[in-house]
């Protein structure tokens, strides 16, 4: 009883039905698990089985392709938004914190996201400690 997986389904597909999946996943870049569950929830919101706010939610959920760094996920929207609201306040402890770790940690951070301005910052910082101690 303790495999036992209550949501969990097995799905047979045909030769055409498996190379469509497997185009949907090359196309998208989705892992197995998200290019089986996108065609899911598209197929469950056309046939009138979830709401829009479902649909909307898990598309955007099982859209994410697989990663790109092993280190930490890309982020999107206001995941992206938080992360670079915290990167601000690294910025602003950067001169104050006693800790290398902890700055290791956020320039990891900051090369993971360099989309986002204030993990430009956060390496600007880093040069500006190398330019003073060179």
């Amino acid at each position: 009883m303790g495999n036992f997986r209550e949501h969990g389904v097995l799905i047979y597909l045909s030769n055409e039905l498996y190379l469509g999946f497997v185009k949907l996943q090359a196309d998208k870049g989705l892992g197995r698990a998200y290019a089986g569950l996108l065609p899911f929830v598209e197929g469950l919101y056309s046939l009138g089985y979830i709401s829009q706010e479902v649909y909307e939610s898990h598309k955007q959920r099982y859209s994410v392709p697989l990663l790109v760094s092993k280190d930490m996920p890309k982020v999107v929207d206001k995941q992206a938004e938080q992360l670079n609201k915290t990167l601000g306040m690294v910025c602003e402890q950067w001169n104050d914190h006693p800790k290398r770790e902890w700055r290791e940690k956020w320039l990891k951070t900051a090369r993971v996201h360099p989309e986002l301005s204030n993990a430009k910052r956060v390496l600007a910082l880093k040069e500006e400690v190398v330019s003073s101690e060179g």
